[in-house]
């Protein structure tokens, strides 16, 4: 066997393990990626979900004038705290800085309905459309977060 030869079968191993090394790196890279995309949708899901249970739960509230500013203790019954705090975790300050509109408008729900006004009154489809507008707006939010590569 000449010298070249065994400089070239060295040669083609040698990058051959490198070709290997890299595959794998990437592979492993989106492995990460889609991994954390999935914790992400998990924790939005989650937060939603708290916050729309809440919501439902204010717009079968009996109206009772002496509740009227305290929605963020019944909000929290209902786990939108808590679901925040996971938020806060697992993604950037700007998202979670997002959130806040979307539970304000739940609160002034809230407020609307246990103050007494009824459900064709302009307090109370002032309230429900903002509370449906934040809710759209973080989603979308969410949406585009979970669209970064």
């Amino acid at each position: 066997m000449t010298w070249s030869t065994l400089a070239a079968t060295a040669g083609g191993t040698v990058l051959g393990v490198l070709a290997t090394l890299f595959a794998e790196h990437v592979r492993r890279r989106g492995d990460r990626t889609d991994h954390a995309r999935e914790t992400l949708r998990t924790a939005f899901s989650a937060y939603l979900t708290a916050l729309s249970t809440a919501r439902d739960a204010f717009i079968r509230a009996e109206p009772a004038p002496e509740r009227v500013g305290k929605g963020h203790i019944a909000i929290s019954e209902h786990g939108v705290y808590a679901e925040r705090l996971q938020l806060d975790l697992v993604v950037p300050r700007t998202l979670t800085a997002k959130t806040g509109p979307a539970v304000d408008s739940v609160l002034d729900l809230h407020d609307a309905v246990v103050a007494g006004h009824a459900p064709d009154s302009p307090e109370y489809l002032r309230a429900w459309r903002a509370a449906r507008r934040t809710r759209a707006a973080l989603i979308e939010e969410m949406r585009k977060s979970l669209q970064r590569p």
